[in-house]
């Protein structure tokens, strides 16, 4: 009972490194929810550029899937902040908010690479800074 208590537990863990085990869950109908390791997950470079005319920022990034697997999109989280470097606004943005058009929205593929740009409502912030950070929940 243990091993399976450990199996169902560690099922996203098992089918990467073994991945004949899918076969099994699948024949067992359990789901095997993709791996999330955010410590594989690295921002390779962002920008974030105010549209003063439009009361808006545009994000600019590009995230990048270190792992040899196949993961779950991660959330972003973006701050902005004052002079101070203090934050003014926090904002957690899901990957379907973020992925461009035409993305496989099901999987964030094995070493590769998403270039995102997101418009940003920021009336009345007047922002000096931001902090970009990659995480799942």
């Amino acid at each position: 009972v243990m091993r399976g208590q450990l199996a169902f537990h560690f099922r996203s863990e098992l089918v990467t490194h073994l991945p004949v085990s899918a076969e099994v869950f699948d024949a067992l109908e359990i789901p095997v929810p993709l791996s999330a390791k955010s410590d594989l997950v690295t921002i390779e470079a962002s920008d974030l550029q105010s549209d003063d005319a439009r009361g808006m920022y545009v994000l600019n990034a590009t995230i990048h899937n270190r792992a040899a697997f196949r993961q779950a999109w991660p959330l972003l989280e973006l701050t902005l902040t004052d002079a101070n470097d203090k934050p003014i606004s926090r904002r957690v943005i899901e990957s379907a908010q973020y992925l461009p058009p035409g993305t496989d929205a099901t999987a964030f593929a094995a070493e590769s690479d998403i270039t995102i740009r997101l418009w940003i409502d920021a009336k009345g912030l007047s922002a000096s800074g931001y902090r970009l950070y990659v995480f799942y929940p």
